[in-house]
C-alpha cells in the first residue's frame, strides 16, 4: 500500500494511508465527502487536492472514471451549496452581518467581477484561487438564475478540475515515491503559474498597444 503525506509549510498535515482506510471501507461516499468537505476547509490549494484526487484513481479500489465523476459532483455541490448561501443572503449586501465579515469580502469581491464581467466571470473563477469562493456567493447574491450559473460555472469547473486531475494520474502512474510526487507536483505548479502570469502580462501589452495604436489614428 503507498503511503504518503501530503504536507503544508512543511508539517504533515493528513496522512494517505488513513484517507485509503476510510475509502477503502466506505467507498465513494467517503471519497466524495473528502472533496466536498476538502475544498473548503483542506489547508492546502485545490489545485493539490484535486492531483491527489488523480493519483488516489490509480489505486485498484477505484476505477479513474468513476473517481473522476465523483469528483466533479464534489465540484457542483461546492459551488451549488455557495450559490445558494448567497441566494438565501439578503439581495443587499449591507445587511450582511458583520459576524459574517469573510463572506461579506468574498460578496463584495465577487460582486466587483461580476459588475466588471457579468456572467463570464463564472466561465474563468475556478481558475483563480481567490475568487472560487467569491464568484459563485456573489452570483447568489445578483439576478442571475442558478441554470445559467451551472452550465457557464461548471462547464470551466470541469476543464479546470480535468487539467490537475490527469497530472495526479498520470504521476500516480510513473512515480513510485512520495518524495519525487511532491517535486513533480511542485514544479507543475509553478510552471502553469508561469504560464497564467505571462498570459496575463501579454493580454495586458497587447491591451496598451491597442490603446497606443488607437490614441495615434486619433490625433492623425
Amino acid at each position: 500500500m503507498k503511503k504518503i503525506l501530503i504536507l503544508n509549510d512543511g508539517r504533515a498535515i493528513m496522512e494517505l494511508s488513513t484517507i485509503y482506510m476510510y475509502i477503502r471501507e466506505y467507498g465513494y461516499i467517503a471519497f466524495f465527502l473528502l472533496f466536498a468537505i476538502g475544498l473548503f476547509i483542506f489547508p492546502v490549494p485545490n489545485e493539490v487536492l484535486l492531483m491527489a484526487g488523480g493519483y488516489l484513481a490509480t489505486y485498484s479500489f477505484l476505477t479513474p472514471l468513476t473517481a473522476f465523476i465523483t469528483i466533479f459532483l464534489a465540484i457542483i455541490f461546492h459551488g451549488s451549496f455557495l450559490y445558494f448561501l448567497g441566494h438565501k443572503t439578503s439581495l443587499n449586501m449591507n445587511h450582511i452581518a458583520s459576524s459574517k465579515q469573510k463572506w461579506r469580502k468574498k460578496a463584495q469581491k465577487g460582486n466587483e467581477l461580476l459588475e466588471k464581467y457579468g456572467l463570464k466571470t463564472a466561465a474563468f473563477s475556478y481558475f483563480f484561487p481567490f475568487v472560487r469562493h467569491a464568484v459563485p456567493f456573489a452570483i447568489g447574491l445578483s439576478k442571475y438564475k442558478y441554470i445559467n450559473f451551472f452550465f457557464i460555472s461548471f462547464s470551466s469547473a470541469l476543464v479546470w478540475m480535468s487539467i490537475y486531475f490527469f497530472l495526479g494520474f498520470y504521476y500516480g502512474r510513473t512515480i513510485n515515491d512520495w518524495t519525487s510526487f511532491v517535486e513533480q507536483l511542485i514544479l507543475t505548479l509553478v510552471v502553469l503559474a508561469c504560464l497564467v502570469i505571462m498570459a496575463l502580462v501579454l493580454k495586458e501589452r497587447l491591451k496598451k498597444a491597442s490603446w497606443k495604436n488607437k490614441m495615434k489614428k486619433n490625433r492623425t
